[in-house]
């Protein structure tokens, strides 16, 4: 419960800084015109990309929840013990396939039936 409610708490926080730095560039941007607005917003959108796609952004990615941690390499107990159950059924079919087989392969055959008489 304590996880869910700190990432609750560093997403609201960079929210709220994120809307302050927007505030604040669209201020300046407006004051300045749009010789400031163009360069400033091209450099802070690369310095952006270039912090959130490092392992800043992935830190925080993880923490935030939005990335799922690696699987483990273990296979739950109750699979395998299904998996034994399923190896067992296929094995008794298979069993009863090979009895049918047998059965129908010994079984004497009419005439009338191999010329497709009835």
């Amino acid at each position: 419960m304590g996880d869910s409610k700190g990432s609750t708490v560093i997403i609201i926080a960079a929210a709220w800084i994120a809307m302050v730095g927007i505030a604040a560039y669209a201020t300046m941007a407006i004051r300045l015109g749009p010789g400031f607005a163009i360069p400033v917003g091209v450099l802070g959108a690369v310095a952006s990309a270039a912090i959130l796609s490092g392992p800043i952004g992935k830190a925080l990615a993880q923490r935030m929840g939005l990335r799922n941690p690696p699987a483990p390499n273990e296979v739950p107990d109750q699979v395998l013990g299904e998996l034994d159950d399923l190896r067992l059924r296929m094995q008794e079919l298979e069993e009863r396939v090979d009895f049918s087989e047998r059965l129908l392969a010994g079984l004497p055959r009419e005439p009338d039936r191999e010329q497709g008489k009835f």
